[in-house]
Formats: C-alpha cells, structure tokens, sequence
C-alpha cells in the first residue's frame, strides 16, 4: 500500500506539472497507453511523449527526493 504522503506529494507534483506534461503521464502512467497510443491519441510525435514523459517523472522524483520519500541517486 502507497502510503499517504507520498501519495500527496505525487499529486502536488502532477497538479504543478505543464498540462502538456501531466496529460502524457495520465496517458502512459495512469491509463497504461503505449508510447504509440499517447502519440497518435494527442497527435503529437512518439519522440515527443517519450520527452515529456521523462522530463515529467524527473520532475516528479525531485519532488519525492526533497521530501526525502525516495532517495537521492548516486552517480
């Protein structure tokens, strides 16, 4: 079970997302659409949702890192 405050920490991340953003990981994330799907349901390019997508999960972990819910990744 996830728990809540991570939970709500997602939520916060997601609501301040760029719409265009938040759309692709409602699309892929949430509703489980390929690469493909998301591309021809937005119509947009699939290099395009894979670009948003990463630029959004990114977005979403430093959220999770700074609240300390997920650690910081080595490199």
């Amino acid at each position: 079970m996830v728990d809540a405050q991570f939970e709500a920490v997602v939520a916060e991340a997601l609501a301040v997302l760029p719409t265009a953003h938040r759309v692709v990981v409602q699309l892929v994330d949430v509703d489980g659409l390929t690469y493909a799907e998301a591309a021809q349901a937005l119509g947009i390019p699939r290099g395009t949702v894979m670009s948003r997508l990463h630029r959004a999960r990114a977005r979403i972990r430093t959220r999770l890192v700074a609240t300390g819910l997920v650690p910081r990744r080595s490199r």
